[in-house]
């Protein structure tokens, strides 16, 4: 029987406001899974939980197909038969991810500070899954089980939100108003409440304060649930507003409960008394005094919430409650903005594998006396925090890319606000370092062959990866004396004190060019250059002594073995460290540096496409050595990361060093073998590696084998098991190059089958899942961002480049630099091509604004205006591209437009 592949519609998760139903999805936990050929109807149904009355209902639409048994005599389909419907999807601006609240809820969007902690927001507006201490849990473990059982919202029993009216009590959840909806503007949220019972509706604004290129007012230990409360009936409404903490954290000890009035906030707070003690707060900004305050508070939840008028100003009680009182005529809002805040001063943070931690003080705690006084900050400055926050969600969602691309490429930068960071102060030292694990509790020491696929980091809060890059990296996890980098910063104990990897090292290299193109001059590359060019000459000494360009020995990388043998994406990597430590030779008057380097190149990239390119295979294969015990790998199979270098120097603005033909073909290759329909029918065959796709879920596999697979005869079988696995890090560094080299669709559909896989209704669309939760590998989506805007900075240089992907003619995307970040559009119409910098924050100092070529523009002269005066400017055209220089340079301010039309 033929099978068709369904997934979301972009609209599937918007329900329409006539429909009270809640889905209830099917929650995947089965590892097994059968061929697409041998599924029924039903046995398809059964297998992605859909249901009939779902189908009937016209929720879901037509992905691929129909298939039939032929179709997977290689395991994954060559022809996808994508739908029409289905890749006019991709395209669709379509809308923000909304969902109304069931009984089964599995959204958690991170919601504290940077590197302060870990909490969640549900879908009905409650906070969950509290961990401020890093304390670690069975499911942060590599196996990343969170993926096929995904974690249900459970508000804290001690902490919540609730609304009174007319003698009766509405919890401000869903087991308070029969309607709730939620909807994604992360890094904020918006969740609504109505019910036929209230007179009154309530919209919640969830957000901690986020700003990108200022970690620092990003880093709060606070959350600020904003309510706004209308009256939606004829008549005069009395409603009162409360919240209630319960300090969990807090120890055995000394109990202290006490009320705090201050300029711009009253709270209550609960700790030990003591800047040593653990301590939680709840307040209400304004200067208006509360009319419920509650600092004895003996029972755990509601209760008592509403009666609590006035009363002692301190207590021993563990618990308390603050609330405020209003009065709204017909039609009238009011909103009253609660802060939730903590502060933990120590921390034992992850440093080794199981449990193994380290002692030391969470750098937030340093910032602040308690944790009233934390969130008193905030409330003094809110009006600018919660503007400016909200003005970088307007910026990033008012754009002509697709709702659901928005979403996917920047929420995985939510991982910065879970533990799998955290901002310390190591016991016995005076330095703050970001501690970063691989994901949520697992795998630590900054992990340098994963974090060098990250790209979201960087463009956001750039300071946070120039800092790694000289503690970590080149600090606490480099020997001075060989150049080696340690790829767990934490864990300098390897045999024989070889605790490195290839690609870790080389990627890290390459990190730092981007780091210092993420400033306005060299200073930093000044500071750190001569310990990246000691470790770019230990990479050459270790694995290419004879400097052909081609490397040798055993290659650790983040497949977590040594590779043998020659290996065309180690290789390819390799040689983009060159090229970027050429690159930065030359920037710090080295040229014979620079030169050596790229000789190796000049040797090595020809030498790779002779030996590794397969004609008969179109795409590049690894050549292991003849010993079988060092035959790991993934051999002749279509491997993933192939052309990974060339993919890494798009990142940083410099031409790919492969044939562009060889590299098109490799990543066609990709598409054709690798891309499956359903990974399940993949699965079948390829049993071993872990599921972070599920049966009926798309993705791009790690390693096919369209020509039969040369097994390994060595390593351990988890890592084998790699090759079969979909993880969502290396899936988004392959779309973002197809993007770059003209694949678009492709890569949207890649991205979108990512997208499909963390749908609301299957698991947590704030959590994409590798080795453990908020896997950090996940940020490389950010490079299929750039990739759609063919952006390209270079902040010292004072250069900027946008070459859109999508829709050429009408775009409109953000953009972030070194001291600033704003709205790129451009338009074509009429033989004219206009394109506009608006500064929305900060500033951008340009001495050279380059723009791709769009078809049906031959201009052949540029006029530039800043706010409607002309700005002297030189035009040159060449390589597809128009390049206005400016001289002396231009700065544009927050607030200002750079406008070109080019005709």
């Amino acid at each position: 029987m033929p099978v068709f592949y369904f997934l979301p519609c972009p609209n599937a998760s918007k329900l329409s406001k006539n429909d009270n139903s809640t889905m209830q999805p099917e929650t995947h936990r089965d590892d097994s899974s059968a061929p697409a050929s041998s599924f029924g109807r039903r046995d398809f149904l059964k297998t992605t939980g859909l249901t009939s009355a779902l189908l009937m209902a016209g929720r879901f639409d037509v992905m691929a197909g129909p298939f039939n048994a032929a179709d997977f005599d290689k395991i994954i389909p060559a022809d996808k038969k994508l739908s029409k419907q289905w890749i006019d999807s991709l395209y669709a601006r379509g809308e923000p991810t909304t969902v109304k609240a069931g009984k089964v809820d599995y959204i958690g969007m991170p919601i504290n500070g940077v590197g302060t902690g870990q909490v969640y927001l549900s879908g009905d507006g409650e906070l969950w899954y509290w961990n401020l201490s890093a304390e670690k849990r069975k499911k942060n473990n590599p196996k990343g089980a969170a993926y096929m059982d995904p974690d249900v919202a459970k508000g804290l029993d001690g902490q919540g939100f609730a609304i009174q009216t007319n003698g009766k009590t509405f919890p401000l959840n869903s087991s308070g108003f029969s309607d709730v909806t939620f909807t994604n503007q992360y890094p904020m949220a918006l969740v609504d409440y109505s019910d036929a019972a209230c007179p009154v509706k309530v919209r919640l604004e969830a957000y901690t304060p986020f700003i990108p290129l200022n970690r620092e007012e990003s880093s709060y230990p606070v959350i600020v649930m904003r309510y706004t409360v209308t009256n939606g009936s004829s008549a005069e409404q009395e409603v009162s507003i409360a919240g209630w903490i319960d300090n969990i954290w807090g120890a055995k000890g000394a109990k202290v409960s006490a009320y705090r009035e201050m300029e711009h906030m009253a709270a209550v707070e609960c700790s030990g008394g003591n800047e040593k003690s653990n301590g939680m707060a709840l307040g209400i900004f304004g200067g208006e005094k509360p009319e419920l305050v509650d600092v004895q508070k003996a029972k755990v939840g509601i209760e008592g919430v509403f009666e609590a008028a006035g009363g002692a100003k301190q207590g021993k009680s563990r618990m308390a409650s603050i609330g405020r009182k209003l009065t709204l005529k017909p039609g009238e809002s009011q909103t009253v903005s609660f802060a939730v805040s903590w502060r933990l001063p120590n921390v034992k943070y992850g440093t080794g594998f199981g449990k193994k931690t380290s002692p030391g003080r969470y750098h937030y705690a340093t910032q602040w006396p308690s944790a009233a006084d934390a969130a008193a900050q905030v409330a003094e400055r809110e009006t600018t925090l919660y503007d400016t926050t909200k003005k970088w969600v307007d910026t990033w969602y008012d754009s002509t890319l697709p709702y659901w691309f928005l979403e996917r490429a920047f929420i995985p930068i939510d991982c910065m606000q879970t533990q799998m960071v955290q901002r310390v102060i190591p016991k016995g030292e005076t330095e703050d370092i970001y501690n970063m694990e691989e994901g949520v509790r697992c795998c630590p020491g900054n992990c340098t062959h994963v974090w060098n696929y990250a790209q979201g980091l960087a463009r956001i809060f750039p300071e946070i990866e120039r800092e790694c890059r000289d503690r970590i990296e080149y600090g606490h996890g480099f020997n001075g004396k060989t150049g080696m980098v340690f790829f767990r910063y934490s864990m300098r104990d390897g045999a024989k004190g070889r605790d490195d990897a290839l690609d870790g090292t080389c990627g890290t290299i390459i990190r730092v060019l981007r780091e210092s193109q993420m400033t306005t001059d060299y200073k930093f590359l000044a500071s750190i250059w001569d310990r990246v060019k000691l470790s770019m000459d230990f990479v050459i000494k270790e694995w290419d002594p004879d400097e052909d360009g081609i490397l040798s020995g055993a290659q650790h990388n983040t497949l977590d073995e040594p590779w043998h043998g020659k290996v065309p994406w180690l290789i390819n990597v390799y040689h983009a460290a060159l090229k970027a430590s050429a690159v930065m030779a030359r920037q710090m008057k080295q040229p014979a540096v620079a030169d050596r380097y790229e000789a190796i190149i000049a040797k090595g990239a020809p030498a790779m496409v002779k030996e590794l390119w397969n004609e008969d295979f179109g795409y590049f294969v690894h050549i292991p050595p003849t010993d079988e015990t060092k035959m790991h790998g993934s051999t002749n199979g279509c491997h993933i990361d192939q052309v990974l270098g060339d993919s890494w120097l798009y990142e940083v603005g410099l031409d790919p060093i492969l044939p562009r033909d060889k590299t098109r073909k490799a990543l066609k290759a990709l598409w054709k073998y690798n891309f499956t329909p359903d990974v399940g029918a993949f699965r079948k065959v390829m049993t071993n590696g872990r599921w972070y796709a599920a049966k009926g879920d798309a993705g791009l596999v790690m390693t096919s084998f369209p020509h039969g697979k040369i097994e390994p005869k060595s390593g351990n079988k988890n890592y084998a098991g790699y090759l079969n696995e979909c993880m969502t890090g290396f899936e988004w560094q392959v779309a973002a190059h197809m993007m770059r080299e003209g694949m678009v669709e492709e890569g949207l559909a890649i991205g979108r089958a990512i997208y499909d896989r963390y749908t609301a209704d299957k698991r947590n669309p704030y959590n994409e899942i590798e080795c453990s939760d908020h896997y950090s590998r996940a940020m490389a989506s950010y490079g299929a961002y750039l990739a759609a805007c063919g952006y390209r900075y270079d902040g010292p240089e004072g250069r900027l480049g946008f070459g859109p992907k999508l829709s050429p003619e009408n775009f409109r995307a953000a953009f972030t630099t070194a001291e600033g970040w704003g709205r790129f559009t451009q338009k074509v119409d009429a033989g004219k091509h206009t394109a506009g910098i608006e500064m929305r924050y900060g500033r951008l100092q340009l001495n050279e604004l380059a723009l791709d070529m769009v078809q049906g523009v031959a201009a052949g002269k540029a006029a530039v205006e800043l706010d409607g005066q002309p700005v002297a400017s030189s035009l040159e055209t060449g390589g597809g591209r128009y390049v206005l220089k400016f001289d002396p340079g231009v700065t544009v301010n927050s607030g200002q437009t750079l406008t070109v039309t080019l005709s």
